[in-house]
């Protein structure tokens, strides 16, 4: 982004498309409509998909410095509502973050490689799949499946509201949820065994090395994103969703 070009939430979308030459694929790839939208502000599009608007200024300007990515001390003693905190506040973000990163760094990659190397092509394809798997899944996860998880340990209850009416219990989604995360991890397996361990061919340049570079960062961090999820998210949810149905029957 151009260093004279100052972005407020309060601007219109559609300007900022406009002044930024990279917006475009920023919006696509976190769900912003700036097609039929365009008079909107970024205050208001942001909140229509469900994101900060802080967020995606700084996706935007691309300068501001990624978040440290950091651990729990202990995810299977933390209260629920803490772990999808957790969750939702650190791992969502960097990976909405590397995601355009991802995207923008393939395309140019693709634009000035592509018609040599296939598999720049291949590594696009990867990305622009993950892109479509990954950011409706957070969003589903952060509107619907975690504010019902964060309800489980209530003194009154859980609140039914969120999946009970469409599921009945929180095992239904929790399947859809394991095979999205499988499919997700075969993506990421796939661009590993294509990139040879994510090594940069001989006298890559320097896009290239960065794509290769923050692939396997991505696909690292997803790993862990995953297994927190399900191997300590999801098995507590169901056993706290048990304890919950077991406590409303003797009261």
């Amino acid at each position: 982004m151009p260093r004279d070009v100052k972005i407020t939430a309060d601007e219109r979308v559609g300007e900022i498309v406009d002044s930024v030459p990279h917006a475009a694929r920023v919006f696509e790839v976190v769900g912003v409509d700036a097609c039929c939208h365009r008079d909107r502000s970024l205050q208001d599009a942001a909140a229509a998909a469900k994101l900060r608007a802080e967020e995606v200024l700084d996706l935007l300007r691309r300068d501001a410095p990624m978040p440290e990515h950091r651990a729990l001390a202990d995810p299977r003693t933390t209260p629920l509502v803490e772990l999808t905190g957790f969750i939702s506040g650190h791992f969502h973000p960097r990976t909405r973050r590397m995601l355009v990163e991802l995207t923008l760094l393939g395309g140019q990659a693709a634009s000035a490689h592509g018609g040599t190397k296939e598999d720049i092509w291949v590594l696009q394809d990867h990305i622009t799949r993950l892109v479509r798997e990954l950011v409706p899944h957070m969003r589903r996860e952060e509107q619907y499946l975690f504010p019902y998880i964060d309800s489980l340990e209530r003194e009154v209850g859980p609140d039914q509201t969120f999946v009970v009416p469409l599921f009945g219990t929180v095992t239904y989604p929790l399947q859809q949820i394991h095979h999205d995360h499988a499919q997700d991890l075969a993506l990421v397996a796939g661009v590993r065994e294509l990139t040879h361990g994510f090594t940069p061919p001989d006298r890559a340049c320097g896009p290239v090395r960065e794509l290769y570079r923050l692939f396997a960062q991505f696909g690292g961090e997803l790993e862990q994103h995953v297994r927190l999820e399900n191997d300590v998210l999801f098995v507590r949810a169901v056993d706290e969703e048990r304890r919950a149905v077991e406590r409303a029957r003797t009261t």
